[in-house]
């Protein structure tokens, strides 16, 4: 088995390239990196120094339950600015909850409907008001 595999980038299209641009790079706090000219309005994102994102404005069909996860370095900023935006989507795959592992998970759509999965390492720090909140599953916070 390889130890060197990875995944190297996810690609999301898009219906407008500058919302996207937003919400990657502004609310999620992503860096914008070169992109090539690819024939259609395009921006990669770095998540680290050997991952990307990818963001293209090309019309396609957008699956309902399909994701990429991200972990973020402070789950309840992004929490407070996701429900801010309107983004945190329950329907899919259910509220804002800790899973028995200790690590936070909620569920965005981006402008363009991209399901993306936020979460954060099972020992970071979380303000106990999120679990008050109506978009919190206090279900999962029992270790099953």
């Amino acid at each position: 088995m390889s130890t060197g595999n990875r995944i190297h980038h996810v690609n999301l299209m898009v219906d407008d390239i500058d919302k996207a641009i937003h919400f990657y790079g502004t609310e999620l706090g992503l860096e914008t990196v070169p992109t090539p000219e690819m024939g259609f309005r395009a921006q990669f994102f770095k998540i680290n120094d050997l991952q990307e994102i990818h963001v293209n404005e090309l019309d396609d069909v957008k699956p309902e339950r399909a994701h990429c996860c991200l972990r973020v370095d402070d789950f309840a900023v992004q929490f407070l600015r996701m429900k801010a935006l309107g983004a945190i989507e329950t329907k899919t795959w259910g509220r804002v909850r800790r899973l028995p592992s200790g690590v936070m998970q909620m569920f965005v759509r981006d402008p363009a409907g991209n399901l993306i999965e936020l979460s954060c390492e099972a020992d970071q720090y979380v303000d106990p008001a999120i679990y008050d909140d109506a978009l919190f599953e206090p279900d999962f916070l029992e270790v099953r």
